[in-house]
């Protein structure tokens, strides 16, 4: 796939352990992904605990689980929210008891048809309803802190990856600079993701913030060095893929020429004010506008724009 618009592809965002900040970076990266012009859909898969809706400040009355429950359909289950599609999960336990994993594939390729790139927010551990996440991806993102437990889970994680034969295509080591093992070259050889696009989301308060407001870092304070982490993170998981976003229909006002039904030279650098004035008679204005031009009102504006006129010559 190289132009994005429709057949998009499709991420797992996953981790071996929770609170690595998985959520968070489907949901900015999202939103970064978005900024840069991609028709972008995120999804919670995490079954069990749930939570994309409060990061991206949505309350659902629908989500995934009716749909996985056969109660809803897709589109019952979809909210447009900070520039792209969200398909939240549920925190009720007994929806958690009726979803059915095996249809999450119909609603991926709901997704898939309209949407340039999917984001999945996938569970962490190894489990059914997250190996089914990985298998109806295109690519799997692994999200891990350098805390040695994180990172041996996220290991464990990448094995599985490999026996569904899906490519790791990035890792995100999150928190960095923390005072945790930060040398990022030495946990992707750990984690076999070397050829794959690595980037560190440093510590940052200001990702708290933004969790507590239920916005994006991105949104909320694009210049933070959390939110131009995930902004590389986008642009490089895209040229890494070979993905750009659609290129949008023209919109607006476009000139015709009423004579020839041209229209305006896109090319033809626009009149600042410094170029040759070209003086029309305000005869020819009146005749144009379809004004009658013997009218006495017309006249005096003949008239006054002669005196006008007079004063400057």
């Amino acid at each position: 796939m190289n132009k994005a618009g429709g057949d998009g592809y499709v991420f797992a965002v996953a981790s071996g352990k929770g609170g690595v900040g998985k959520s968070t970076t489907t949901a900015n990266l999202g939103v970064a992904l978005a900024d840069d012009g991609f028709d972008v859909a995120v999804m919670d898969v995490d079954l069990g605990m749930a939570n994309l809706a409060g990061l991206l400040g949505v309350d659902p009355n629908v989500t995934l689980h009716d749909v996985l429950g056969g109660e809803a359909s897709p589109a019952d289950a979809t909210y447009e929210t900070n520039g792209l599609t969200l398909v939240p999960g549920s925190t009720d336990l007994e929806q958690f008891a009726r979803a059915d994993a095996k249809s999450l594939h119909r609603v991926v390729e709901y997704l898939r048809e309209r949407h340039d790139v999917v984001l999945l927010d996938a569970g962490a551990g190894l489990s059914y309803d997250i190996a089914m996440a990985m298998n109806v991806a295109d690519g799997v993102l692994l999200v891990t802190t350098a805390e040695l437990a994180s990172l041996t889970d996220a290991t464990k994680t990448g094995k599985l990856v490999g026996k569904l034969d899906k490519p790791v295509v990035g890792a995100v080591f999150t928190r960095t600079g923390d005072g945790s093992f930060d040398d990022v070259e030495g946990i992707a050889t750990a984690l076999g993701t070397t050829d794959a696009v690595t980037v560190s989301v440093p510590h940052d308060d200001a990702v708290k913030l933004a969790v507590r407001k239920g916005r994006p870092v991105v949104s909320l304070k694009p210049e933070s060095p959390a939110a131009r982490a995930y902004k590389r993170l986008a642009a490089k998981l895209a040229d890494s893929i070979g993905i750009e976003p659609a290129t949008p229909e023209p919109t607006g006002f476009e000139w015709v020429d009423p004579d020839t039904g041209e229209t305006e030279d896109p090319a033809k650098p626009v009149d600042d004010g410094d170029g040759p004035v070209y003086e029309i008679p305000l005869e020819d204005l009146i005749e144009e506008a379809g004004l009658n031009a013997e009218d006495d009102a017309a006249k005096r504006r003949v008239k006054l724009y002669d005196r006008v006129k007079s004063k400057f010559s």
